[in-house]
């Protein structure tokens, strides 16, 4: 569960009504899996893999040997019908939960009767269950908010949804469909109340069916997906879902307002966009080129003009108005004329079928245009980036006036001359005292989605360009190469190059191939933004970055092409940091006032109200493996109260990008809370964060479900924003953080980092080197190819084989010891912790995070994992490693049952804790599946390399090739991380 459930626990009545329908409908999910399976399965294996289930309950005496045994009797077809079946099961229950997350989301807006005046409702500053926007402001109105306060928030509200393709999603796109089609049906049976029984058992059988087909798709990717596969994979949440959903959030914050605040300006349709890395995320993927980047922009732009000619061509058909029966305006009229112009051809075709029908004739016009702009991206799409130039002016910067009138491009140039000529019907439409709601929309759709959709945001790690300006130096012959400059030596020619005006880049030079693709991005972005103007993609973020050399290597990059005018100081991308580990961290506000106090830089910076704005990137992956959980978070909380202070005391606008992942270990958990318990005074309206993966369909497959999200992050945004409690700054409480953060750490340390055994203990009894082999991904599992050293490891697929084999580790080790040294130097610390976890927003995320990874935590299953897999050789040293991590759990769970006074984890969300028990007991069949799979593939890669025609023996007796085996173990990956919900 990456998120968890979103736990829609809006009062604990609906908490009770989750646990309900998930106890009622769970019944017709077992009732059609088991179905499925004596259709499908051969005589005798339903019903083993029907006892294979059974024996997971916890109330089973010595269910673990049966299983075991159950097991050890299957040979690899079975073994493998096995995990397709634990798999299918918890797909299902996916679907179940989201459904029932939807029509709880739905319920809550239709029962909303919150009383503002209620003295038991929890102050707001306090409240970690979501809100809708009605239950916000009426409790901002209770609370006296005044209107100039919110409407000043308002206006300047910008919230920024980044999607990301981690190696995380591993369900294909062929299954997908199949889910949503069976989430469909299962959703007419469950909300039928007046279907007949005749009705009824048609939809059974129709979900039996397609059921059955799901069975006999291959869950696995036959070959690796592409970059061009995951953004059509990333873009699909867009087309089905996200297209239509953002209009209706934004009628819904409207109609909120006008209940309580009724003279208060809503906020611009765009204040929610959304990005995407999908095809623009280079940091450690060769196979993102600036050829991938640009057709993925131009994928993009195909996409939203499909949709943007069908609504065109409806909203044709809708208004038939007449000039017989109503006015026109005369800039309307005005425009028709400049159209007949411009297209002769569509006047001819048209005129007299639309003689007396303005609106229609007009829309003709704009279906004609956007035709020729899809015809021309074609083209480019075709052609590529390096095409030269029709020559045609650069579109002018988003956000311009809409007062100016079209430009003699037959094409749409930019979104502004669309909106331009909606803007003109519903004016004039207005004037007459009309309305159309879908007029409207789509002039909505036009402010969110402009023409490409997402903007795209470039990602390198910061040696990319270190390495480039070096090759340059020495190319040049400087006098010392850039790479043998120390940091203040490279600020001070970085900065002296940055003002210069002449080029530093000889054109006819050859350089190596990682640097020649260096600066054919930078090439690419300029060409993108002269083609599709700057939103397309104007974010450049860093990774690893250490230093003020970091940005101005790519500023002074991004001027060889074009994209920094020295001269007008004017700079069309907006560098961003990305600080990672806890050292950067701790060191980003001196990178950050160094830079500040530069007026050059400062002068390159974007405005946001008249002032210049920066975006930082604070990275939750790579400092929870480098510290751990309580660690990474405290220095994330730190960081963003110190640049804060730094940017309000320069005079900079601050927006930070949150580079959430979708597990726990990664920064992930339920977005509300997460939100709130950010420190206050840091957001002022403005957050960006990502959505991994692994959390698209969760989120955003449904359209209610989509909305809720929406709606729950924006309610946390301006209630932060707002009412925030100050606690951020009580010296006691930091204090006490900081001793737990530097204890935390250390104890995480010394088992990861520390001790020789770890890395050993993590390949061997984790599935990591089958992850590797898993097609979920573009991109490598190591940063650099060979390494085996946790360094090289990625974060993802760090989290995610401790996931697998039911250790969670990332996400919680540490705390225990740290609160244990805490309590027994003083135990009257125990009161003070629990005053935290009520009044301080952030403790209590950090303990409601723990909470919810421990109970997911299977310390029998992963001692399992030990004792199988582990080799005869690290015996000893591992069962030491695992005593270590039994101690500290242990230490953990009481100690936080001790903090939250529950008798049990989870006790405080019902719906969670049921969901968690119940996939907990029912995984475990596919964990022991997996280490009997494992085993035997690992036994037989030890073995001299032999043929796939030769197989080797199991300990069963029985034989299999490894293919075979490597597909097994990959099905219960697959199975493992549909029961999780979560990978990475």
């Amino acid at each position: 569960m990456g998120e968890s459930m979103p736990s829609p626990t809006l009062t604990s009545p609906t908490s009770q009504r989750v646990t309900r329908l998930l106890g009622e409908r769970l019944e017709l999910v077992e009732d059609l899996w088991e179905t499925v399976l004596y259709s499908e399965c051969p005589a005798g294996q339903a019903e083993r893999l029907l006892r294979l289930k059974h024996l997971s309950d916890p109330s089973e005496e010595d269910s673990t040997t049966a299983i075991v045994q159950l097991i050890r009797e299957m040979d690899l077809a079975e073994a493998i019908a096995a995990a397709r079946a634990f798999s299918l099961y918890f797909q299902l229950v996916n679907i179940l939960e989201q459904h029932i997350e939807e029509d709880s989301y739905l319920d809550s807006l239709k029962n909303q009767r919150s009383s503002p005046s209620d003295p038991f409702l929890p102050p707001l500053a306090n409240q970690s269950d979501p809100a809708t926007f009605r239950q916000l402001f009426e409790r901002l109105r209770s609370l006296n908010v005044p209107p100039a306060q919110l409407e000043n928030l308002l206006r300047t509200l910008d919230l920024r949804l980044v999607f990301t393709a981690h190696p995380t999603e591993i369900v294909r796109h062929t299954v997908r469909h199949k889910q949503r089609r069976v989430a469909c049906l299962i959703q007419q049976l469950e909300q039928g109340a007046s279907l007949n029984s005749v009705e009824r058992h048609s939809l059974r059988l129709q979900l039996e069916e397609e059921i059955r087909l799901w069975w006999r798709t291959d869950e696995l990717h036959q070959f690796k997906p592409t970059v061009l596969d995951e953004v059509d994979y990333a873009l699909h949440f867009f087309q089905q879902v996200l297209f239509d959903a953002m209009p209706q959030l934004r009628d819904r914050i409207r109609t909120a307002l006008k209940g309580s605040y009724p003279d208060v300006e809503p906020p611009r349709d765009s204040f929610c966009t959304f990005g995407s890395w999908v095809g623009s995320d280079r940091d450690g993927n060769p196979s993102v080129t600036p050829d991938i980047t640009w057709r993925t922009a131009c994928y993009q732009r195909k996409l939203m003009l499909e949709r943007y000619l069908k609504s065109v061509a409806e909203l044709r058909d809708q208004l038939s108005i007449s000039m017989q029966w109503s006015q026109v305006s005369p800039a309307l009229l005005e425009s028709l004329e400049m159209d007949r112009l411009r297209f002769p051809e569509i006047y001819e075709e048209r005129a007299a079928r639309y003689r007396l029908e303005p609106y229609r004739l007009k829309l003709s016009y704009t279906l004609e245009r956007l035709q020729l702009t899809h015809q021309r991206n074609q083209s480019l799409s075709d052609a590529g980036w390096e095409s030269p130039c029709d020559g045609s002016a650069p579109p002018p910067p988003m956000g311009g006036s809409l007062a100016a009138p079209p430009t003699q491009e037959l094409h749409y140039s930019t979104v502004d001359e669309f909106r331009y000529d909606l803007e003109l019907i519903q004016d004039s439409l207005k004037a007459t005292g009309l309305s159309c709601e879908s007029l409207q929309h789509l002039i909505s759709q036009a402010q969110i989605f402009a023409f490409c959709l997402a903007s795209l945001d470039i990602r390198q790690e910061s040696t990319r360009h270190s390495d480039a300006l070096d090759e340059l130096s020495r190319y040049l012959q400087l006098p010392v190469p850039y790479g043998e400059m120390g940091e203040t030596q490279r600020v001070e020619w970085l900065l002296e190059e940055l003002q210069t005006r002449r080029p530093l880049l000889p054109p006819a030079a050859r350089w190596s191939a990682a640097t020649t693709e260096t600066f054919a991005v930078f090439r690419m972005l300029q060409r993108l933004q002269q083609e599709f103007g700057s939103r397309i993609c104007r974010t450049y973020v860093i990774s690893m970055s250490h230093t003020v050399s970091d940005l101005l290597e790519v500023l002074l990059l991004a001027k060889e092409a074009g994209l920094v005018d020295p001269k007008a100081q004017r700079a069309g991308l907006l560098v961003v940091p990305l600080f990672e580990t806890v050292e950067d961290l701790q060191g980003a506000p001196a990178v950050m006032a160094t830079l500040f106090r530069h007026p050059f830089y400062r002068a390159l910076l974007a405005s946001d109200g008249g002032q210049p704005l920066q975006e930082v990137m604070l990275g939750y992956s790579d400092s929870n493996k480098d510290s751990g959980f309580l660690s990474s978070n405290w220095e994330i909380h730190k960081a963003q109260i110190a640049l804060q202070r730094l940017a309000i005391e320069h005079g900079v606008a601050l927006r930070i990008f949150h580079g959430r992942g979708g597990s726990v270990g990664r920064g992930g958990g339920p977005a509300y809370q997460a939100i709130l318990a950010q420190p206050s005074g840091t957001l002022s309206g403005r957050i960006k964060i990502t959505e991994q993966g692994e959390v698209l369909a969760s989120k955003y497959s449904l359209p209610e479900l989509a909305l809720y999200n929406l709606e729950t992050v924006t309610t946390a945004v301006l209630q932060n924003s707002l009412v925030s409690a100050p606690v951020d700054d009580t010296p006691s409480w930091n204090d006490l953080m900081g001793r737990l953060a530097a204890r935390s750490r250390d104890h995480y340390r010394a088992l990861v980092h520390d001790n020789p055994d770890l890395v050993a203990f993590f390949q061997q009894v984790t599935p990591i080197e089958e992850i590797s082999k898993l097609q979920i991904s573009s991109r490598p599992a190591r940063r650099k190819s060979g390494a085996k050293d946790l360094s090289s490891l990625r974060a993802i697929p760090w989290v995610f084989g401790w996931t697998q084999s039911r250790f969670l580790l990332p996400s919680w080790f540490g705390v225990g010891a740290a609160l244990q040294e805490e309590l027994t130097q003083d135990p009257e610390q125990l009161e003070l912790l629990r005053l935290l976890h009520q009044r301080w927003p952030f403790f209590r995320m950090l303990i409601s995070k723990v909470e919810m990874t421990l109970s997911k935590v299977d310390l029998d299953l992963a001692h399992h994992y030990v004792q199988a897999l582990g080799r005869s050789e690290n015996r000893e040293a591992f069962e030491q490693i695992f005593q270590a991590i039994a101690a500290e759990f242990e230490l953990t769970r009481d100690l936080v049952l001790a903090i939250t006074g529950h008798s049990r984890l989870l006790d405080g969300d019902p719906a969670l804790q049921l969901s968690v028990d119940l996939r907990n007991r029912t995984i475990i069949p596919l964990g022991f599946l997996q280490v009997a799979l494992l085993r035997r593939l690992r036994d037989q890669n030890r073995q001299p390399p032999m043929s796939e025609a030769l197989a080797s023996s199991s300990d069963d007796g029985r034989t299999y090739s490894r293919s075979e085996l490597l597909r097994g173990a990959l099905l219960t990956i697959n199975g493992i991380a549909a029961g999780m919900r979560n990978t990475g």
